[in-house]
C-alpha cells in the first residue's frame, strides 16, 4: 500500500488546512479509463456455510473488505446467524490466491454484547493494519439493526483473532437533525497518510430508502478524533456542519450522485475509488445497480466515470441468480499487475447475499 504524503495538496477542513494527497500518474486531463474486467467463472467466490451457524445458510454474509499483509489476503465481512441480519457481527477469512478462502473457525471476531452505542449490531467492518496492531472501524447500532445506525466505532487487537477492545464511545456520529447525514452513517475506507488518517463514509436521511445515500470524508491525526469535511462556502441548512464530497466533481460540475458504498485506496496510480450506485430511477427494475470507478488528485474532488459504458461490473453482466437483485459494496486490492474486485451480490429475498469476484485492468487513453 502506498502512503500519500501530506505536503503536496491542501484540503480545506472546517478547522483549518490539512494536506491529504499526492502526485497523480494515471488520470491526465482528457484521458479516459479503459476497463477490462472478467467475472470469476465460479462465482460466488465466497459463500455462506452449509450449516446453521454464524454466516451459515440460514443467515447472511455481505460487505467484503480485503487487505493484503505479506503474502496473505484477509477478507473481512459482515454476517449473522439469521437472514434478518440481526444481530450482525464481523468475521474474516484468509487466502493466498484471492480465490480460495479459509474462514476463521471461531467467527465472528467482533460482535455486539448488548451494551453501548453498538449494543445490537456491529457491521460494515473496515480493517487497517496499523503498525503492530489490527484496527477495525465499523457501523454500530444500539437498536436491532435494520441498517447501520448512527455511530462509527473502532476496535483494536494485537492478534487478529482477538481479544478485540472496542472504543468506549463512538469515534464518529451521524449528523444533527436536519443535516444531510442525520439518519445513518457507516464507514467504507480508512487510509493512513504520512501524518494522520482519512476516512470515507456514507450517510443520508434514511437508510431504508433508496435515495439519498451520499459519501462524506473525515480526517484524524490519531485515528480516534475525527473531523468531517466541511465547506464553509455552503449555506444550506443540511450542509451547516459537513458536506458530502461526491457532489464536488473534478470537472467543476455539481451533479447529484447517490453512492451505496465505496472503496478507496491510495495506489501507484494516485487516489482510486470503486463505487456502487443506483441511477436516480433506482426504484425501477429497469435501472439496476452497477459498480463504477473514480479518480482524484487530492482525495476530495473526484473525477467520476458513472456512465454504463464506463461501468466496471453491472448487474446485467453477472447474469446469475445469486446476484439477480443487486451488485454492490465493492472492495479492491491491486495485485499481480491488476485489480481484484470483490463485491456483494444479492437475490430479491431479504439479505440473501454472497460475495463475488472480478479481475481486470484499467488502462488510460487520451482522445
Amino acid at each position: 500500500m502506498h502512503t500519500p504524503p501530506l505536503r503536496n495538496i491542501l484540503v480545506w477542513m472546517g478547522l483549518g488546512l490539512l494536506a491529504l494527497a499526492a502526485p497523480v500518474t494515471a488520470q491526465e486531463t482528457g484521458s479516459q479509463p479503459v476497463m477490462d474486467f472478467t467475472l470469476y467463472a465460479d462465482n460466488p467466490v465466497f459463500s455462506r456455510d452449509e450449516t446453521d451457524c454464524w454466516g451459515g445458510e440460514g443467515g447472511t454474509i455481505f460487505a467484503p473488505q480485503v487487505i493484503q499483509a505479506g503474502d496473505t489476503l484477509y477478507l473481512f465481512f459482515t454476517g449473522s446467524c439469521h437472514r434478518s441480519a440481526k444481530p450482525a457481527g464481523i468475521g474474516y477469512a484468509t487466502s493466498s490466491d484471492g480465490v480460495h478462502w479459509d474462514k476463521y473457525a471461531q467467527n465472528p471476531i467482533l460482535a455486539p454484547d448488548g451494551t453501548g452505542y453498538d449494543a445490537m449490531c456491529i457491521s460494515m467492518g473496515v480493517p487497517l493494519r496499523d503498525g503492530d496492531q489490527w484496527v477495525l472501524y465499523y457501523a454500530g447500532n444500539s437498536t436491532p439493526c435494520a441498517g447501520p445506525g448512527l455511530h462509527i466505532g473502532r476496535a483494536t487487537a494485537a492478534d487478529i483473532n482477538g481479544p478485540w477492545e472496542r472504543s468506549a464511545e463512538a469515534v464518529l456520529d451521524a449528523g444533527k437533525v436536519g443535516d444531510w447525514d442525520e439518519g445513518f452513517i457507516m464507514p467504507h475506507a480508512v487510509i493512513k497518510t504520512a501524518d494522520g488518517y482519512v476516512m470515507y463514509y456514507s450517510g443520508g436521511g434514511e437508510f431504508l430508502l433508496p435515495l439519498p445515500r451520499l459519501i462524506g470524508m473525515a480526517t484524524s491525526p490519531d485515528g480516534l478524533h475525527w473531523t468531517k469535511y466541511d465547506d464553509p462556502a455552503t449555506t444550506e441548512t443540511r450542509y451547516a456542519h459537513s458536506d458530502p464530497i461526491l457532489e464536488l466533481q473534478a470537472d467543476g460540475t455539481l451533479d447529484y450522485f447517490s453512492a451505496w458504498a465505496i472503496d478507496v485506496e491510495y495506489t501507484d496510480q494516485g487516489w482510486e475509488m470503486f463505487f456502487s450506485t443506483n441511477c436516480p430511477e433506482s426504484v425501477s427494475p429497469n435501472c439496476p445497480t452497477f459498480i463504477g470507478y473514480a479518480t482524484s488528485e487530492d482525495g476530495l474532488r473526484w473525477r467520476v466515470y458513472r456512465s454504463r459504458e464506463k461501468a466496471v461490473v453491472t448487474q446485467q453482466q453477472v447474469q446469475q441468480d445469486w446476484a439477480s437483485y443487486c451488485v454492490c459494496q465493492p472492495a479492491f486490492v491491486k495485485r499481480d499487475g491488476g485489480y481484484r474486485l470483490y463485491f456483494t451480490g444479492c437475490t430479491g429475498e431479504m439479505n440473501d447475499c454472497q460475495i463475488g469476484l472480478a479481475t481486470g485492468t484499467i488502462d488510460w487513453q487520451t482522445p
